[in-house]
């Protein structure tokens, strides 16, 4: 939960001089990316209130750049095409590896956001262990609570992901596939358990093994913004997280966002996805 301290007042004396700063040391226009949203429509539905909203507090213009995927941004951020990007975690330790400098605004700490094995309660599967020779299912390639960490996972308990088990990236067929019996289990988000066990029996599934809690989504600059104007963002933001929050959340296109909290980014707390980046040979 978020905790402001400050009075309305000193909270509006300090927007209005992080708003005089921001002009100076920030471009006019400001382009913004979601690496999760595809075409323009969409990213400006979802994203118009946050959008006016740092408008206004940066007094700068905001302008939408779709790039639909990671390789995308990447190139974007590199040619400074865009110059904002809201990322996950697998994608932002990408960046950081691909794009020298990259600059961390902040970041959006997700509630329930780790990975979990799911299975059927009469599997006879109590383990990660019980996977050896399964057949699993998971998201799609580079998914971080889809992909990412159920690989590396699987991996810490003693498995090899290419020879131990035969594992599926089905996307969104992936929870069919395992109430249809087609996968003996699903490594996935926690999200996805609640719902699937309600459609189909709260006793009938259960979850077999539960991730560490994943960093948040960061907002991150590109290397041609300078260290000021970041500087004057990343406060902007913070004079007010909850309020930045409530904008993206109000178009009601980002309900994952629902219960979050924006914090400074701790570039340490993405280790755990360098090290499942590395052991499972996915940085190329």
């Amino acid at each position: 939960m978020f905790k402001l301290v400050l009075p309305f007042a000193a909270l509006g004396l300090m927007a209005a001089a992080t708003q005089a700063q921001a002009a100076e040391s920030c471009p006019a226009t400001l382009r913004f990316a979601d690496t999760g949203i595809e075409g323009t429509e969409e990213l400006q539905r979802a994203f118009s209130d946050f959008v006016e909203e740092v408008e206004s507090r940066l007094s700068v213009n905001v302008e939408f750049f779709p790039v639909g995927n990671r390789t995308t941004a990447i190139n974007a951020l590199r040619f400074e095409q865009v110059d904002i990007v809201l990322a996950g975690p697998s994608e932002y330790v990408l960046m950081a590896e691909r794009v020298d400098g990259v600059q961390p605004i902040t970041a959006i700490v997700r509630p329930e956001y780790y990975s979990v094995f799911i299975a059927a309660s009469d599997s006879g599967i109590e383990s990660l262990e019980d996977l050896r020779g399964k057949h699993v299912a998971m998201k799609d390639h580079g998914s971080t609570t889809g992909h990412i960490m159920p690989s590396y996972m699987l991996h810490k308990a003693g498995l090899d992901i290419d020879r131990d088990l035969q594992i599926s990236l089905l996307d969104g067929a992936r929870m069919q596939a395992l109430a249809s019996g087609e996968v003996d289990a699903v490594g996935t988000g926690v999200r996805d358990f609640a719902p699937f066990a309600s459609r189909h029996g709260e006793d009938s599934y259960r979850i077999i093994e539960r991730g560490q809690d994943m960093p948040g989504d960061p907002i991150v600059a590109g290397p041609h913004i300078s260290a000021d104007c970041v500087s004057e963002i990343r406060e902007a933001f913070m004079a007010d997280p909850v309020g930045l929050l409530q904008a993206i959340l109000s178009p009601g296109e980002r309900d994952k966002y629902i219960g979050a909290e924006m914090v400074r980014v701790n570039d340490a707390e993405y280790d755990v996805v360098r090290e499942s980046y590395a052991l499972l040979g996915l940085n190329d």
